[in-house]
């Protein structure tokens, strides 16, 4: 079952898609959801999609007031001096055997809009150190997207949603690539969702303010270096332990 609401009927000028989901790094759904929440852009369309699930298994949420809600596909709308942009941001990724339905719904739906092009942003760990990578559906997107400053990914594999929406727009004679944030760490990546941002703010000509996001890069930091601190002060004290048996190590029986 998937069952598409519009809060509002819009209409885009040389529409952009944003999607950005949980992946790798949290980098493509933090940076979409850190320009929604900036930027205060109105929720215009919702999915409920059966094969989105929570923790493995069919879960909705409870707000602090005791109230269910589905989980959904979010749809939000940029209005931009010259096109407009809709991001699409979710709390999960659809199950595998649903992405391509999903994906399919979620095209039909932007291009009845006046959609015409679809970026995925995620994160990778393929690269060499910090910044944006891309993959293109044409070689005439990579130009333009080399000439934009980005880097053109090594190669691999993209997995998800993230490469699948913008290989089937293509199918459909849409523009369509993928930005991507070097990942340095699995769970949580400030760092790359701030340079996902920042490409966005320049592909899109918005005025994103990225302070926030700079003040959540040093708390991730400042955890770091807690738990930096604490490793070192656990190895201290087994080091200590393991002279006190004579420089036996600690699985010595």
């Amino acid at each position: 079952m998937i069952r598409l609401r519009e809060l509002e009927r819009v209409q885009l000028r040389e529409g952009v898609l944003v999607q950005g989901l949980p992946g790798i790094g949290l980098a493509g759904k933090l940076a979409v959801d850190y320009v929604v929440r900036e930027l205060k852009l109105p929720k215009v369309a919702e999915a409920y999609i059966d094969g989105l699930m929570l923790h493995a298994n069919v879960a909705v949420f409870v707000d602090d007031e005791a109230i269910i809600r589905l989980p959904t596909y979010d749809f939000y709308l940029f209005r931009g001096s010259k096109r407009d942009a809709l991001f699409l941001t979710a709390p999960a990724q659809p199950v595998a055997w649903m992405q391509y339905e999903v994906a399919e719904h979620v095209l039909d739906y932007f291009q009845s809009i006046g959609g015409v092009e679809v970026v995925g942003v995620c994160g990778t760990t393929m690269g060499e150190g910090e910044g944006v990578y891309f993959a293109a559906t044409s070689r005439e997107t990579r130009e333009e997207l080399i000439k934009l400053g980005f880097k053109p990914s090594p190669g691999g594999v993209i997995t998800g949603a993230c490469g699948l929406l913008p290989a089937l727009a293509y199918l459909r004679g849409m523009k369509a690539y993928v930005l991507m944030g070097y990942v340095s760490q699995p769970e949580l990546d400030p760092v790359a969702a701030k340079h996902l941002v920042q490409a966005l703010a320049y592909v899109l000509d918005m005025q994103v303010d990225t302070r926030n996001l700079d003040a959540l890069i040093e708390e991730v930091k400042k955890k770091e270096r807690e738990v930096s601190e604490m490793i070192e002060r656990v190895r201290e004290k087994l080091s200590e332990k393991a002279k006190g048996r004579g420089g036996a190590p600690l699985f010595y029986v």
